[in-house]
């Protein structure tokens, strides 16, 4: 069976792998559809090893087969990548910290006792049963391809400080920034600024329900900003670009006391102005990856409408075709997600 796997600078191949096995404790999964994730595209350009396990982590598929152990989860049910449940046994989970697992977090960046072998960019692929979770018929395949992102995006906004009526400010119109500003739309904020210099992107934030899209490159986005959230800045900033100088642009553009969330993964170091972060007593928060319930909590947020992904979904590759896709990504930010079909 072949794997698209990410294997230098602007490389993808197909790499041949066993065909996968339900062995105690997990099933195989037949792909309808994987999505290319931003950490997929940074891989892409930095040419840094990229973990096969983690390359292709936004699936969705049908269970073909259930190894010995395995309950709640059967034959020809549709399900979807998550997480594990907290193990109660680790040292951060005896401490009474079972929101940080760390079994559990393992598994969700690829490494450890509940890592696949390779990720969704395959026609099928074994998976400890502990991380996948049911997908319900309202949800369409190709929606259900983009809980994982939702999932980031809902994680994110519940480890945020953030009150009925506050306003955000989104930096970064990518798939999680998009996902970001609607959860935070849907979590109560007053007023939701998205930064994005692309304009297609901008024109999609608004029609998702962003309040003000601007790009950042504008000569006035300071008087913008400032006429949308105040001279003091927005009660909480999502930075979800994942851009190192983004970093210290967040705490610029946070009001005094307020919070800033690091959502995005940025690839190189980012220096920071630790003057203005002190003087503006700045609650710093982050996330990364998800816990078990914030899968539930996303699943029901698609069904039921208040969070879209279709219209994030920009198109739809064969196997074969991920190197294009991966290039059009990497430089044409029009794209937004494409999703890999393995059965083409």
């Amino acid at each position: 069976m072949q794997v698209g796997l990410v294997t230098g600078e602007r490389t993808v191949e197909l790499v041949d792998f066993p065909e996968p096995v339900a062995d105690a404790g997990k099933a195989v999964v037949q792909i309808s559809y994987c999505g290319i994730c931003g950490t997929d595209v940074h891989a892409y350009l930095s040419g840094d090893p990229y973990n096969p396990a983690i390359c292709g982590h936004e699936w969705v598929g049908h269970a073909s087969a259930i190894g010995a152990g395995v309950s709640h989860v059967k034959e020809g049910d549709r399900v979807a990548i998550g997480v594990a449940s907290s193990c109660g046994q680790c040292a951060t989970c005896r401490r009474g910290d079972a929101s940080h697992c760390e079994l559990a977090f393992a598994g969700a960046i690829g490494v450890g006792p509940m890592a696949a072998s390779h990720g969704g960019f395959a026609q099928a692929l074994a998976f400890d049963a502990q991380r996948i979770y049911q997908v319900p018929a309202s949800v369409s395949d190709e929606d259900a391809a983009l809980l994982e992102p939702v999932t980031v995006a809902v994680h994110a906004v519940r480890r945020t400080e953030m009150r009925l009526g506050d306003s955000v400010i989104v930096i970064g119109g990518g798939p999680i920034g998009l996902l970001t500003a609607q959860c935070a739309k849907t979590a109560g904020a007053g007023v939701v600024v998205l930064l994005e210099p692309e304009t297609s992107r901008r024109t999609l934030a608004a029609s998702l329900g962003a309040d003000h899209v601007i790009n950042p490159f504008d000569s006035d986005v300071t008087e913008q900003l400032t006429n949308i959230v105040g001279i003091g800045g927005a009660d909480v900033v999502f930075e979800c670009a994942g851009i190192p100088a983004t970093i210290n642009q967040a705490v610029s553009l946070v009001r005094r006391g307020g919070v800033v969330s690091l959502v995005g993964v940025a690839s190189h170091p980012a220096e920071i102005q630790p003057g203005e972060w002190l003087i503006k007593e700045v609650r710093l928060t982050s996330s990364i990856a998800y816990l078990h319930e914030d899968f539930e909590i996303a699943k029901h947020l698609v069904a039921s409408g208040r969070i879209a992904c279709e219209p994030l979904h920009t198109s739809t590759v064969s196997l074969a075709d991920m190197q294009s896709a991966f290039d059009r990504l990497a430089d044409h930010p029009s794209e937004v997600k494409i999703l890999v079909d393995p059965r083409l």
